[in-house]
């Protein structure tokens, strides 16, 4: 895909694309460089992977990461059950077949029966990215929040787009029908030199004033005199410390939730529609007393 491509694209699905993302999707699209995506939460990385797949209509795949995950989840897995299933409806015709036979003739009839081929594998997420029929688009979200070892199995996958299984064998994916991968980073913790030599790299900044505005119009189903007081709120709120800073879906939200239940006539109420925002006691008793809302209250009289 072009530039031009892209960039409408994106915006075709109400995504508003920076010209860094937008160089930074096409290396990913055209000539299948991971994407690891770095910013602020909320800025709108796994949003970029779910409007790129939109776009190409692709089909996604998303693993979300978290201490604790092993490998089995996103990769592959046998099918443990199937196989003590096989084994015991096979297990009378074995007795029969090794009867009077030698160690070595046993062995060599037991082994014919392959409990670690292909009919015995899970694909997880990823194997799933490489046996497509189609190509697709595979997110692994907040992968700074698994483990090192975890982020170490990827390397393989990253770097040629396969999996060695060591009972069975490597399986590769073909030129064409390469995932376009999406590796999201909240800086839980730094990723490694290895990782980040196999991927691009894309910070996502915060959005101005201006772009919030706009996607509050391309999303949100308000007026843009209600658009452009929720962006100003929002960007004055961003610049808090807060506990838990309100990102731009949550805005979205806000937007929505003003349109369908504000009363112009009595504009302190807008204060308790900050539940859909803040989602923090302590955020909103300071956005509150600070009378950010007020611009607000009087942009909607």
């Amino acid at each position: 895909m072009r530039i031009n491509e892209i960039k409408q694209g994106l915006k075709d699905y109400n995504y508003l694309p920076s010209k860094e993302i937008v160089y930074a999707l096409s290396g990913a699209i055209n000539n299948h460089y991971p994407l690891l995506v770095e910013g602020d939460p909320g800025v709108g990385k796994t949003s970029l992977a779910i409007a790129t797949a939109k776009m190409i209509d692709a089909p996604l795949l998303r693993v979300q990461f978290y201490e604790g995950l092993t490998a089995d989840k996103i990769l592959y897995d046998y099918d443990y059950q199937r196989q003590l299933l096989t084994i015991e409806a096979i297990k009378s015709t074995l007795e029969n077949l090794l009867k009077d036979k030698n160690m070595d003739d046993a062995f060599n009839i037991a082994k014919c029966i392959d409990f670690y081929g292909k009919d015995f594998i899970i694909a997880r997420p990823i194997l799933k990215s490489i046996l497509s029929d189609k190509r697709c688009v595979l997110l692994l979200d907040e992968v700074d929040k698994a483990s090192e070892e975890i982020e170490y199995t990827l390397l393989e996958f990253l770097d040629t787009y396969s999996i060695s299984i060591p009972q069975y064998k490597t399986i590769c994916c073909n030129d064409d029908k390469k995932p376009i991968v999406f590796l999201t980073s909240n800086n839980y913790r730094l990723m490694s030199d290895a990782l980040k030599r196999r991927c691009n790299f894309l910070y996502i900044q915060s959005k101005t004033k201006e772009e919030m505005f706009e996607i509050l119009k391309m999303q949100s189903h308000v007026s843009e005199k209600l658009c452009l007081g929720v962006a100003n709120c929002l960007t004055k709120i961003q610049k808090l410390s807060l506990k838990q800073t309100p990102s731009i879906s949550e805005a979205i939200d806000w937007a929505q939730y003003i349109y369908e239940n504000y009363d112009q006539n009595n504009m302190d109420d807008l204060d308790h529609s900050i539940c859909a925002l803040l989602k923090n006691k302590q955020d909103q008793d300071v956005v509150l007393n600070m009378n950010i809302l007020d611009d607000l209250k009087h942009d909607l009289t």
